[in-house]
């Protein structure tokens, strides 16, 4: 997959988490969640581990000192560590086949994201799970929210009695780290696509295909790389992407269809232009029906509910997705361009392959 610089730099901004003080484990706790890398969540635990302590027995200075000191050498650990993940991370993302998403995403998904600094806020530290949990809604992140605010509200209450109140402050303070640690896992759990339909439906893809015609029916019985395994017995949770992926198998032979044409009719045959296209098409077919088929098998063999393979799922969706938009783009380009198929230079014809090959870049990028 080639990712572009600002891809590349975005994805490695987590390291610049190592460089604050108390918090310089929290980065590994992200890629680690994001990543589903159960090492690297570990490790940045670890990291954190001699500061909460330290905080913990602060009016013990032979206890909490030593726990500082170790607190230090570990935020510098961190650092040298984070450079390094950061280098093997980069390596699995350059050979993966995450999509990687746009720069308005990008922007969205931090827009819906700045509740967790609110989990940063002493004494309200549990109030943007609260939030989060409402909005969601899911009721366990609710109530775990409001434990997290229990022992703020039982040691201002128990104010006056010092034994209740010292207690309760050395239960908050450990809630304290808890809750941002589970505010960064929330926050970096892909999001239930059957949960937002209506949104998909707009921003993602066109699904709203009503029925097959006889055309595309026979087109597909004579293409064996179009024939997919459907069976019963698909995990509830993922219906709605066996749902997805029937409706762009419906539509992709229609886009294709319609693009050939305008090919044919932009260049004609034998013109080289025209096999240049065509091969491309052509490709796109072949990857399009190999990753419909891969969805289809991750739907067949799953037997339970799993936030990993969703968020396959969803990378095979977005990827099926972005092919049958290449397909507009080059067809919208070829019905502004077909009325100058006599007057067009060779530089508008170069000019319109450039702008197909950009427009179905993902094709070979996931070859």
């Amino acid at each position: 997959m080639t990712r572009t610089i600002f891809q590349k730099i975005t994805s490695s901004l987590w390291v610049l988490i190592s460089f604050i003080p108390f918090f310089n484990g929290l980065g590994f706790v992200y890629i680690g969640n994001k990543y589903a890398n159960a090492q690297w969540f570990a490790e940045g635990i670890i990291y954190e581990l001699p500061l909460i302590l330290g905080l913990l027995t602060l009016p013990n200075l032979t206890v909490s000192t030593p726990m500082f000191i170790f607190g230090t050498l570990a935020s510098m650990v961190s650092i040298v560590r984070s450079f390094m993940v950061d280098y093997t991370l980069q390596k699995d993302l350059d050979q993966s086949n995450v999509i990687e998403t746009s720069l308005d995403e990008k922007i969205d998904g931090i827009i819906n994201s700045l509740w967790v600094l609110i989990s940063f806020i002493p004494l309200f530290n549990g109030l943007g799970l609260i939030y989060k949990g409402k909005t969601a809604p899911n009721k366990t992140w609710y109530l775990e929210g409001i434990l997290y605010e229990i022992p703020w509200i039982i040691g201002i209450l128990g104010i006056g009695f010092s034994q209740v109140r010292f207690v309760a402050f050395e239960a908050a303070v450990l809630f304290y780290f808890v809750s941002i640690i589970r505010s960064i896992m929330v926050a970096t759990e892909p999001e239930p696509l059957y949960n937002y339909r209506e949104q998909i439906s707009t921003k993602e893809a066109e699904f709203k295909v009503k029925s097959e015609t006889k055309e595309t029916k026979e087109a597909k019985q004579k293409d064996k790389s179009a024939e997919v395994k459907m069976e019963d017995g698909v995990v509830p949770a993922f219906q709605f992407y066996k749902k997805q992926f029937k409706e762009l198998e419906e539509l992709y032979p229609k886009k294709e269809k319609s693009t050939l044409e305008l090919i044919e009719k932009r260049f004609a045959p034998p013109q080289l232009t025209y096999s240049r296209f065509k091969r491309v098409v052509d490709d796109s077919h072949e990857t399009f029906y190999s990753q419909l088929n891969a969805g289809y098998n991750i739907l067949e063999l799953s037997t339970e509910y799993s936030t990993k393979v969703e968020d396959e799922l969803k990378n095979k969706l977005l990827l099926l997705n972005s092919i049958i938009k290449g397909l507009d783009k080059l067809s919208e380009e070829l019905v502004l361009n077909i009325s100058q198929v006599d007057t067009g230079s060779d530089d508008e014809i170069d000019h319109l392959f450039d702008e197909f090959k950009r427009a179905t870049r993902s094709v070979s990028a996931y070859e």
